[in-house]
This record gives C-alpha cells, structure tokens and sequence, in this order.
C-alpha cells in the first residue's frame, strides 16, 4: 500500500513538472501583462508593455483586438512592438506556452492626423472703406477639409480679413453666421511644425464687440504694407483652434492672394483668397498636433 502511494505521489508531480515545462522539458514561469504605455496611439505607433516572466519573443503570440502585431524588441519585463494595421480598440492580449494573459487596460486606436493646405478660399466682403462690412462669411470644416454650407459643422469662416470661430456670439457685425458650437482660437508664436499641442492653451472665443482673433494689422494674423498697398501673414504666427464639437486644429496662413504669389501685385493679383496649410486632429480628447 505504501509503495502504492509513493508511486502516486511521484507520478503527481511529474506530471505537474512537465505541465510547467517547455517541450525540451526546462521550467516555464507563467508571465504577467502590468501595463501598456501609452494606452493610446495611432496605427504604426510604437507601444511598451511591461510586466514579469515574459517568454522568448519567439513564443510570444501579441494581439490588438485579435489582430497580431509585431514585436520589434523585447526582455522578461519588456516587450515593444507597433500597432497593427487593422486593429481594433479593446484588450491586448499576450500568449505564449499555453498561457494568456489580457493586459489590465484596454487600448484605444486613434485615427490619424489629417494635415491639408486649403488654396484659394473665397471671402468676398461688401462695403469699402469707412462703410461698414457685411456680406456673408464663407464657412469651413475640418472634419472634411472643405468649405461648408452647414449653420452648425462649421469651425471656422472668413470674410475679408475677419476670422470668426463657430463659438461665443455674433460680435455685431453685419451677415454673420450664428455661433452654436464649441470653437475657440489661440494665437502662437513660433514654426507651424513646433506647435505640437493643443494642451495648455488659453482659447478666446467671438463676443459681443470683438472677435477671438483680433481683427487689424498687427494685431491678429496679418500685417498691411501702406507703401505697397498689399497685406501679408505675420511670420511665425500660428492659429490653433478648437472645433465646434471640440477636437482641436492648427491653422498657418500662407497668402491673402488668389495662387498665393511670391510677391502680390495688388493691381493685378486678387485679394481675399485664402490659401493656409491646416493639421486636424479628428480624436475627441486628444490635444496632439504633431503631424508625421
């Protein structure tokens, strides 16, 4: 009977020896997913998981959403890998040696950045001179990198010089659009590829008497020559805004002139097309303005 039982007992942890062995028969302790730094990021970003025990890279199966991903590099505590095209917010989950651990946190899948350069965008103005101005706004959307019609998915619009952001109130001008959204504008200093954030930023919005980005020379986006009659972009001047349903863009304007020419003829060349380069983040919450 004695010999019976030790028979048993042996024969127990064998086979609890080998169902914890690799099949060269060395030990395998099961591992553990802590965290995924950031828990956030575009398809192609590079993303750090870290934990304990992890297995030889070559025994690891890593999935976002289901969809296997690439792990570039990788230590027992440490594995890098990049985003894969197709995959879908959710778990990420880590398989290796007939273990599976989903990470703590899921993931979220951002969409890319949408960089753009819009040319020629009309903003007839009616009134000349010591008369007052008037005449309908010419409206644009980030969402769809276009101009727009709608009284309510605008983000901005333009007439003459004037900018006016779908957020606050009219400002008592003539033929403005209603304000029914959540914009505001930011004026910045520096290289349109140095402003990489929208985080931190104090965003002013159109009132009653002014408008979120000051209208004049020298005083929002643009200078006017008197000795040659012409108007051009403030050099380093970046405009950021946030959008009528809260995302964020930014805005640098290249030329006032139809085909924005190198040096304008105010004779010859016509004003109020505006041509601006623009990077839109279309990520609820996501400040980010750096465009790849």
């Amino acid at each position: 009977m004695k010999t019976t039982l030790k028979l048993f007992s042996l024969c127990t942890l064998l086979f609890a020896f080998m169902a914890c062995s690799d099949d060269d028969g060395d030990t395998v302790a099961e591992f553990t997913v802590t965290a995924i730094t950031p828990d956030s990021g575009t398809v192609g970003s590079e993303i750090t998981i870290t934990g304990t025990n992890f297995p030889d890279v070559s025994a690891i199966n890593l999935t976002f959403g289901g969809v296997p991903a690439t792990i570039s590099s990788a230590t027992s505590t440490q594995l890098v890998v990049t985003v894969p095209t197709g995959a879908t917010s959710g778990a990420v989950t880590v398989s290796a040696n007939g273990f599976t651990q989903d990470a703590t946190t899921s993931f979220t899948v951002l969409a890319n950045l949408v960089s753009g350069t819009m040319e020629n965008l009309e903003a007839p103005q009616t009134g000349s001179q010591g008369e007052p101005a008037g005449g309908p706004f010419t409206k644009f959307s980030f969402e769809t990198g276009a101009v727009t019609d709608s009284d309510t998915e605008w983000d901005i619009a333009f007439r003459g010089t004037t900018i006016a952001v779908n957020g606050g109130t009219v400002t008592g001008t003539n033929d403005e659009p209603a304000r029914n959204g959540n914009g505001g504008a930011a004026i910045e200093t520096g290289l349109f590829a140095e402003v990489t954030s929208a985080a931190g930023l104090t965003f002013e919005v159109d009132a009653d008497g002014a408008f979120a980005i000051p209208t004049g020379s020298g005083e929002g986006w643009y200078n006017y020559n008197p000795a040659t009659f012409t108007l051009s972009p403030i050099p380093g001047r970046v405009l950021v805004f946030r959008t009528h349903d809260g995302r964020y863009a930014k805005v640098e304007i290249l030329s006032y002139y139809r085909d924005a020419p190198a040096v304008p003829d105010p004779f010859m060349d016509e004003s109020r097309m505006y041509t601006f380069n623009y990077v839109y983040n279309p990520n609820e919450g996501e400040t980010n303005l750096a465009a790849n």
